[in-house]
């Protein structure tokens, strides 16, 4: 992945992030309003049932209605949703636990109807008028979902246990919702149509408190994940809705043989879904892994001229040191510094100085084995690391480099060659760093640059001279006679 790429892909990253951030802040901003709705509903339902007004807190008829303990429920907590008094305030922590403590109550009242507090009874006696509230009551729905809102101001903000609570509360509103969609009884939902509301109402006046922005970013971007998540989201709530209608045609006697072939089409599907998805985040982070290795390799090379940078050299070196003091076989350094290049920026403009750099290290590799390295260390300076090589290698190296570049490569406009002046250095015994190596090789690179450029030092030995030819035994004697 290129550079560019990379910092494209980590602004998008956080654009996203700001995205989901300036959601969750709208969506509070309707906090105030949500919850004043909710509560006019409530202050309705309870006047309508005191009074035994039908139109008021049963205003769908056989949709049963809201109780004056949901009622009062609902009121609690959307005092604490419009007053944030559940920020760890006394007083909201008192009122939540005050609304857990009469759904709890509610709830003991239901599952054991000798209840010595019967809570649901003493509220219905709130009427004012002698008539009966028939269809009025605090069914396990209603429990559920205002027990799931008043867990969720209870906890602190962004917290896993709230959001849980939320979804809990939104899923028994849903499903209300769907058997509402299959046409049913208006009470078979197990919660009338105003309590679904008021209990909407609340959650959507909620989430806002516990909506994690990295979890709705998640939803919201264009990823493979994303897309598969809301695709997998969109599926699942579609086939549960489809498959309770299916299974409302069945008669009781068809369950027999109808029961087996759906249980093994929803596993079929469940299962295809499964691979699906596995497949999916099996590409996804094989996409994620050739990023990383991009990004890995973007970290240890020059991007001018596709050489290892100096980080990549520390790396090397602390590989190749040891195994060269370990083994004995050598290793020597070579600092090139390409002379005056200041004159080629300053003459042909940066853009040619790019371009030398470049073909520079385009040459630079040919020359070595897969065992060196060569890296740009800084400017027009380079540097290579020669293993398993000793000095007298490294020189010859050096000079046949020397040679191809005077041959290779000239001036933009061709006036002349372009010269590299080179220092070299052995890695001394006891040595375990190259960093004294490269001192050495840098101190002899400005020798060779003071001693007139376009050289190599240390230089390499001259050839001894041929030593002379001793004279013939009797020619010797004959003329140290004649010598008298």
């Amino acid at each position: 992945m290129p550079l560019v790429s990379a910092r494209q892909l980590s602004a998008r990253n956080f654009g996203e992030v700001r995205d989901a951030i300036r959601i969750i802040r709208w969506v509070d901003g309707f906090r105030g309003w949500l919850s004043l709705a909710a509560g006019a509903l409530c202050l309705l339902a309870f006047a309508g049932y005191v009074f035994d007004l039908r139109a008021l807190y049963l205003p769908v008829a056989e949709g049963g209605g809201t109780h004056p303990l949901t009622a009062l429920a609902a009121l609690a907590a959307l005092v604490l949703a419009l007053a944030r008094m559940a920020r760890g305030g006394l007083a909201g922590r008192g009122l939540a636990a005050f609304v857990l403590l009469l759904l709890a109550l509610r709830a003991g009242e239901l599952l054991w109807p000798a209840t010595p507090l019967p809570i649901g009874q003493w509220l219905g006696a709130l009427s004012l008028s002698p008539t009966t509230h028939p269809g009025t009551m605090t069914g396990l729905n209603s429990l559920i979902a205002l027990a799931g809102i008043a867990t969720a101001l209870l906890v602190g903000r962004r917290s896993a246990l709230g959001m849980a609570a939320l979804a809990a509360a939104a899923g028994v509103c849903g499903v209300v919702i769907i058997a509402y969609s299959y046409a049913l009884e208006p009470n078979a939902g197990g919660m009338s149509p105003v309590t679904t509301l008021i209990t909407l109402l609340l959650v959507l006046a909620t989430v806002g408190r516990h909506m994690n922005p990295l979890a709705l970013r998640l939803l919201m971007a264009e990823s493979s994940v994303s897309r598969m998540l809301r695709l997998q989201l969109g599926l699942a709530l579609g086939g549960f809705w489809i498959g309770g209608l299916l299974l409302l045609q069945l008669q009781p006697g068809q369950w027999t043989t109808v029961a087996p072939l759906f249980t093994t089409v929803m596993l079929v599907l469940a299962a295809a879904g499964l691979m699906s998805t596995v497949a999916m985040l099996a590409g996804t982070e094989n996409a994620r892994q050739l990023q990383q290795a991009a990004l890995e390799r973007l970290s240890v090379t020059d991007a001018l001229t596709g050489l290892a940078n100096r980080r990549a050299c520390d790396v090397f070196a602390q590989r190749v040191v040891p195994a060269a003091e370990r083994e004995g076989t050598g290793l020597a350094v070579v600092l090139i510094d390409i002379d005056k290049f200041k004159v080629v920026n300053d003459r042909f403009g940066h853009a040619a100085g790019d371009r030398l750099l470049s073909e520079v290290g385009h040459l630079l590799p040919r020359w070595l084995r897969r065992s060196d390295l060569a890296a740009r260390w800084g400017g027009e300076e380079f540097l290579l690391i020669l293993g398993t090589t000793r000095l007298t290698g490294a020189i010859a190296l050096s000079e046949r480099v020397r040679g191809c570049f005077e041959k290779r490569l000239s001036l933009p406009d061709g006036s002349g060659p372009v010269t590299v002046s080179i220092g070299c250095a052995e890695l001394l015994p006891g040595e375990t760093t190259i960093d004294a190596a490269i001192s050495r090789a840098d101190a002899a690179l400005y020798r060779a640059k003071a001693a007139g450029r376009n050289r190599v030092e240390p230089r390499p030995p001259e050839p001894l001279p041929a030593p002379p030819v001793p004279p013939k035994a009797g020619k010797a004697r004959r003329a140290a006679d004649a010598m008298g």
